[in-house]
């Protein structure tokens, strides 16, 4: 019958056994995005990591219990009524826990993606309607209704003018813009914030 090892000796073969294993490349999910996982890896020494599965053609948001908000670090998951997704060009996702950490990300993405990351390609988030994925580009936004969201007062995205009204008449809402128009000036004037966060 085998002694066993000496406690200091088992325990150092444990530690080296286990910081080993966190070497090894993760392998790829399925359903990732080509390159996804080796963008991961390289994103990881360089930022926060990269979605586990990318968005579907339509945007539908492919949200893992294991992907974290790169603004605040929740769990978007959780959080599926206000959840949006960041994708960059060379396909490297990432999805944020609610509307505004994606307008974060969108305005400052160098500080929240890590500086050298790829131009931003689309943002997808549910249209509060109808939780259908929307183009963050092309939605009508407001800011200062009584919507709260994960973080606070809501960032609340609307697919039409018509839904803006509906909207405004139900939970009022002290400004509209739109994302192309939107500054890291004029996000502190919509919310009273700095849009590069404390």
């Amino acid at each position: 019958m085998a002694r066993p090892l000496p406690l200091p000796l088992a325990f150092a073969l444990a530690t080296w056994l286990a910081l080993t294993a966190c070497e090894k490349p993760a392998p790829a999910e399925p359903g990732a995005a080509p390159g996804q996982a080796a963008a991961s890896q390289a994103s990881r020494a360089k930022g926060p990591a990269p979605a586990q599965k990318a968005m579907a053609a339509d945007g539908a948001l492919q949200i893992s219990p294991e992907d974290a908000c790169p603004v605040c670090g929740m769990r978007p998951h959780k959080h599926p009524k206000f959840a949006s997704g960041v994708e960059l060009e060379d396909g490297t996702t990432y999805y944020t826990c609610g509307t505004g950490c994606m307008i974060r990300t969108y305005l400052h993405p160098d500080r929240y993606l890590g500086h050298d990351a790829k131009p931003i390609k689309r943002l997808m988030t549910p249209d509060y309607f109808t939780g259908k994925p929307l183009d963050a580009l092309q939605a009508h936004w407001i800011y200062g209704s009584g919507v709260v969201g994960p973080m606070g007062p809501a960032f609340v995205p609307l697919a039409t003018e018509a839904d803006v009204m509906t909207f405004r008449e139900r939970h009022g809402g002290a400004h509209q813009f739109e994302l192309p128009g939107l500054t890291a000036e004029k996000f502190g004037v919509i919310t009273g914030r700095s849009s590069m966060g404390k």
